[in-house]
C-alpha cells in the first residue's frame, strides 16, 4: 500500500486533533502535518513542493483568518510543481455555502471538496 503524507489546514484546533487522530490510524499514513495558519503552511509547503518523494495529501479549509483557503489556493497554483501527480488538495468544509462549493471547481489542484469532519470512511477511500 502506498504512503502518504498528509497535512491540515485548519484554524479550529479540535478538527486538527481529530482528524489527525483518525489519519494516524489509516494504514496509509506515512506523516501527519498540522498548521492553523495558512500563511505559514504556505511558506513551508511551497519550499517542499520541488521535491516531494512520497504522495503528499493537503487538507484545506477555506474560512480561515490571515489568508483563507481561497488565497492559499490562489497562491500554491503559481508554483509549478503544486500540479505533481504526487500531490492531493481535498477541501474540507463545514461550509455549505453553494458559492464556495462551486468556487472550488475551478481550481485544478483541488480533488474533492469533503464536508467536515475527516472520519474513516474518507481516510480508508484515499488510502484506495
Amino acid at each position: 500500500m502506498k504512503k502518504i503524507n498528509f497535512i491540515l489546514i485548519d484554524d479550529d484546533y479540535i478538527f486538527l486533533r481529530l482528524g489527525k487522530m483518525y489519519l494516524e490510524k489509516g494504514d496509509c499514513t506515512s506523516t501527519v502535518t498540522l498548521y492553523n495558519d495558512a500563511k505559514i503552511a504556505l511558506e513551508a509547503i511551497g519550499n517542499q513542493l520541488e521535491k516531494l518523494e512520497d504522495n503528499t495529501v493537503i487538507f484545506l479549509d477555506l474560512n480561515m483568518p490571515v489568508v483563507n483557503g481561497f488565497e492559499f489556493l490562489d497562491e500554491i497554483q503559481k508554483n509549478p510543481n503544486a500540479f505533481s501527480d504526487k500531490l492531493s488538495v481535498y477541501i474540507m468544509s463545514s461550509s455549505v455555502n453553494f458559492n464556495d462549493i462551486e468556487r472550488v471547481k475551478n481550481y485544478n489542484i483541488v480533488k474533492k471538496f469533503l464536508n467536515k469532519p475527516i472520519n474513516k470512511e474518507i481516510v480508508d477511500s484515499i488510502c484506495n
